[in-house]
């Protein structure tokens, strides 16, 4: 690394001077001209670019995953199968709890998913019946109506047809009387106006038209009375009849519609029944399975705390298996180093020559009291038997990063008092010019401000270098 003030500029002027002759009269005056300074230099264009600083760390190395077994349900152990350090795979059955009970309650609950799937069809099959026939016996009744509905309306269209054919006769007569009489009373009058006639009998002959007439009159409002009550009969018949057919009809729809819509009702709150009996099943099922103890995840039985005849319980774990199929590493971090690193970012291991790849997958929220720093753990490519448990590694990890960044050789940064600055080729003199810097490596720098992209930088050094200084020799560096 540079440190600070390690370069010291030495300027060097040279004066030649040349007095004048002192002779005698007719002295001479000589002037030699003062030849200007150059330093030979070499330069670089200021570029931009990516520059990242790594950091190591001291990490240990643990399983990925350790899990606690602990049953669901608890009870008398009657076998087990793996002992501590026994590899299993995830499924094998570790051990076994007596499940009697379990087993009569899961057939229970079978045979009565059974019992309700006969119900339901039983009563299915007997309300459809009872509907069926309920149903039937209304359009039947209906139907009657309509047809009883129907003879009434014929039987007093018939009625009104002859009542009307004998109120017309009955008018006819009447008028037919009408006639005579009128006629048999003019015969009388014109008799009167004729003395010495014999008026007797024609009055006598009036009178009797008259009585004849005013019978046959009244017969005829009788048969007009009973026409329109013939009428009436036959237009209350008629509606009757009309209201009768929309019966009918009303009723063998209303059988469809209230048919499917009563059987569906009955078969939902069935159906809701046969869930309920089905879940309770399933339930008891799975209740079953927890009196078979499986392994969730493939590894090595790091402890057994369950053994034949003896009580397994759902407080305490019965075994615990270790997978060191992939292996944490686990290392502590400032909170300026914390917030350079982000989950899923690649770190290097490395122990005792033998390097490792690893991802960050977890980044302390809090901050470890007692260290008072921050844990970082990361996914290693690598198994237990690569990295054993416990062991102590070396972490590299990108930390602070600078991109598309003016980057210059750090050897062309120089220091004063007044703080960093660097020598740019202005028309191939030398100017200085103060920077604001970044971070930096052993090669490169990065310039906060001060440059710009079209700079050239002075990269080489010489006692001669100074502000203004002229350069020669130039020679571009890439």
């Amino acid at each position: 690394m540079k440190k600070f003030g390690k370069k010291l500029m030495v300027l060097t002027a040279v004066t030649v001077c040349l007095a004048m002759v002192l002779t005698g009269c007719g002295a001479e005056e000589v002037a030699v001209e003062q030849e200007e300074l150059s330093v030979a230099v070499t330069t670089q264009a200021v570029s931009t670019g990516t520059l990242t600083l790594s950091n190591a760390f001291v990490g240990t190395i643990s399983p990925e995953e350790t899990v606690a077994v602990v049953p669901l349900a608890a009870g008398t152990v009657t076998e087990t199968f793996f002992e501590v350090g026994d590899y299993v795979e995830a499924g094998d059955v570790l051990f076994k709890i007596d499940d009697e009970i379990a087993q009569i309650q899961a057939t229970t609950a079978a045979l009565s998913v059974q019992q309700a799937e006969q119900s339901a069809e039983m009563t299915l099959g007997s309300q459809q019946d009872a509907q069926n026939l309920q149903l039937e016996s209304a359009k039947l009744q209906a139907k009657t109506a309509y047809e009883s509905a129907q003879i009434g309306y014929v039987q007093a269209k018939d009625t009104l047809k002859d009542v009307e054919s004998a109120a017309d006769d009955a008018r006819s007569y009447a008028n037919s009387l009408k006639k005579a009489y009128e006629n048999a009373e003019k015969a009388y009058k014109d008799a009167q106006s004729v003395s010495g006639n014999d008026i007797g009998t024609l009055e006598q002959n009036m009178k009797a038209a008259k009585a004849a007439y005013e019978k046959a009159d009244e017969a005829a409002d009788t048969a007009e009375s009973a026409q329109y009550k013939a009428q009436m009969a036959y237009y209350s018949a008629k509606s009757g009849y009309k209201a009768a057919e929309k019966g009918m009809e009303t009723a063998e729809q209303s059988a469809e519609l209230t048919q499917g819509d009563i059987l569906a009702d009955t078969e939902a709150q069935l159906m809701t029944g046969l869930e309920l009996a089905a879940l309770q099943a399933e339930s008891a099922e799975i209740a079953l399975s927890y009196y078979t103890v499986k392994a969730p995840v493939s590894g090595i039985i790091e402890s057994k705390n369950v053994d034949v005849n003896g009580m397994a319980s759902q407080a305490s774990p019965a075994y615990t298996i270790v997978n060191n199929d992939t292996m944490t590493v686990t290392f502590n971090v400032s909170e300026k180093v914390k917030n350079t690193l982000e989950i899923g970012q690649s770190i290097t291991l490395d122990r005792s020559g033998a390097v490792y790849e690893a991802t960050i997958t977890e980044i302390g929220a809090s901050i470890n009291q007692m260290t008072g720093l921050f844990e970082v753990k990361g996914c290693v490519s690598a198994n237990g038997k690569e990295l054993p448990s416990g062991v102590s590694v070396k972490i590299v990890a990108d930390t602070y990063k600078a991109e598309n960044a003016m980057l210059i050789p750090y050897d062309s940064v120089y220091y004063d008092n007044d703080g960093a600055y660097v020598y740019c080729n202005v028309e191939n003199r030398a100017k200085k010019v103060f920077i604001e810097t970044g971070i930096f490596d052993e090669e490169r720098i990065e310039v906060i401000s001060g440059l710009s992209i079209d700079d050239i930088v002075v990269t080489s050094w010489s006692p001669k270098l100074a502000d203004g200084v002229l350069l020669a020799d130039v020679t571009e560096e890439n």
